[in-house]
């Protein structure tokens, strides 16, 4: 009888442990990355136009709807890591043609414009907010509008949401540490302007322009909804997003149970959403924290050995 309650002592506590790293590992910020859907694959989306001036790098697919293929202007394939889609055959040269691609991703573009509409706001700022010189955790964080002069920190590993109700503009040495650009989101409600040699990461979806100035650097989409994006020898990369791993560990043991000898299978699934490859932009790897990208890797393995250990245990101690 003491055996057993030990033993169930020990299974208890084994639960207890599991739920806590669980809580450790899981982001708990109610920030959510919207679906692009057809639109994942665009490094530039634009609606009126997309004006280049050489010399641009695009690691991409690059996608004007519904304007014609003509009002593409300096950008060519040499440029683009990727293809270039219009919606009829007066694009740049080596353009494809594909208009029911370019509506559905723009459909898909809209609505996740509006999925991240209508997340509401962890933080709250007045009027206009520079986020230079901030260090902040995963959530929604709102402003009448936002600036970045300098160097803004992600904290952790999670969801970023930035919705401002009017413009977002980057200047000075704009720069940001940390953080995955799949899961950075900026919502702007009108224009965006990156400022020259300014860099950013993340997602930036705007209702009107995007541009990028002289140099500007973004890891991440410039998707422009009902306006154009324009380029000055700047450069955009699409990184590969994050993708979850399951990891699935299995012990089984032999115990007493009741008086009958019992055959028991436990079995620990974990998982993991971690970053996918992060591109260089421009030649340069943008600074991440290494114990950010592979901490949880490491909860991971000590979760399992931790379910294996009290297994062990368990069954020692009904003998």
């Amino acid at each position: 009888m003491m055996n057993r309650r030990r033993g169930g002592t020990i299974l208890v506590s084994a639960l207890l442990i599991l739920a806590a790293f669980t809580i450790a590992v899981n982001d708990v910020s109610a920030a959510t990355s919207p679906s692009l859907g057809s639109a994942q694959s665009f490094a530039i989306l634009a609606a009126t136009a997309i004006t280049n001036v050489p010399t641009s790098a695009i690691t991409g697919d690059v996608g004007l709807t519904p304007h014609a293929g003509s009002y593409y202007a300096g950008l060519t394939a040499a440029q683009v890591t990727g293809t270039i889609y219009a919606v009829d055959t007066s694009g740049p040269a080596g353009s494809v043609s594909n208009p029911t691609l370019l509506n559905t991703a723009r459909g898909d573009l809209v609505t996740a414009y509006g999925a991240l509409a209508s997340q509401g706001c962890d933080v709250s700022y007045t009027g206009v907010k520079d986020l230079a010189g901030l260090s902040l955790v995963p959530g929604v964080y709102c402003a009448t509008a936002f600036t970045l002069s300098g160097t803004l920190t992600l904290q952790g590993s999670g969801v970023w949401i930035f919705k401002s109700t009017s413009t977002l503009i980057t200047s000075g040495t704009a720069n940001v540490v940390g953080g995955d650009p799949c899961n950075v989101w900026w919502w702007v409600a009108s224009s965006a302007t990156l400022g020259t040699n300014t860099k950013l990461i993340g997602n930036i979806l705007a209702l009107a322009d995007i541009e990028l100035q002289t140099g500007a650097r973004l890891n991440g989409r410039a998707l422009a909804q009902t306006a154009a994006v324009t380029l000055e020898s700047s450069t955009i990369n699409r990184g590969i997003c994050s993708v979850a791993t399951t990891t699935i560990f299995t012990t089984t043991y032999t115990t007493i149970i009741g008086g009958v000898e019992t055959t028991i299978t436990t079995l620990t699934t974990i998982v993991m959403y971690g970053p996918g490859p992060i591109g260089p932009v421009g030649g340069e790897i943008l600074p991440v924290d290494a114990l950010q990208l592979f901490a949880p890797y490491f909860v991971a393995i000590l979760i399992a050995a931790t379910a294996i250990g009290l297994a062990v245990m368990y069954k020692r101690r009904t003998r």
